[in-house]
């Protein structure tokens, strides 16, 4: 399982993508019991030789995102009242999905009043960028950056309605897009119509 994790070095938080690696216990561990402490008296523990990896999780960094910017809410605008929608259900239908997808981002840069001047946000080529380097926005929660943005413009329905409502909802989390729950219900009738 793959999941994000943070990084401070030098005060500075840095965002990178990990994957779960379970290890089993190494064949030529030895079982020992521990005398001489009365509460761990005939208590059975595993060690292991050394030289010889243990059990349990280990974390395989898999991609380094870039450095983390956070921001906070500082309008909270409503979406439809933002793009002067008066149905979402209609917006939905009258627009393809990069065009809903950039129109959500686009709104949700205006609620955290991120500078485009001081990031270059392209949602074309799915960047984000500060000084020709790659960067996360922290924002509700959720890490919006190139692999983010490219998850949710390069989602397709694999067939399984349960698991691609799963899946879709997972994108919007990950990269910080609180998509309003009518848009998101209209989103996923027509991905799973086509």
């Amino acid at each position: 399982m793959t999941f994000f994790r943070t990084k401070k070095i030098k005060g500075k938080e840095y965002a990178y993508i990990v994957e779960n690696e379970w290890k089993r216990i190494a064949k030529s561990a030895h079982v020992e019991k521990i005398k001489g402490f009365s509460k761990f008296e005939n208590k059975v523990v595993f060690k292991s030789l050394q030289g010889v990896k243990s059990r349990g999780s280990r974390q395989k960094v898999k991609r380094y995102l870039g450095r983390i910017y956070k921001f906070n809410i500082k309008n909270d605008a409503d979406f439809l009242q933002f793009k002067k929608i008066e149905s979402a259900e209609n917006y939905v239908m009258e627009n393809d999905f990069k065009k809903i997808i950039m129109d959500l981002i686009e709104w949700e840069l205006f609620r955290h009043e991120i500078d485009k001047n001081k990031f270059a946000i392209d949602l074309n080529g799915m960047n984000v960028m500060q000084n020709g380097r790659n960067v996360v926005l922290l924002i509700n929660d959720g890490f919006m950056c190139n692999l983010t943005l490219k998850n949710i413009f390069e989602f397709r329905p694999e067939g399984d309605e349960s698991n691609d409502g799963y899946r879709l909802a997972r994108v919007f989390v990950e990269s910080g897009v609180k998509i309003p729950q009518d848009v998101f219900i209209s989103l996923f009738g027509k991905l799973f119509k086509h």
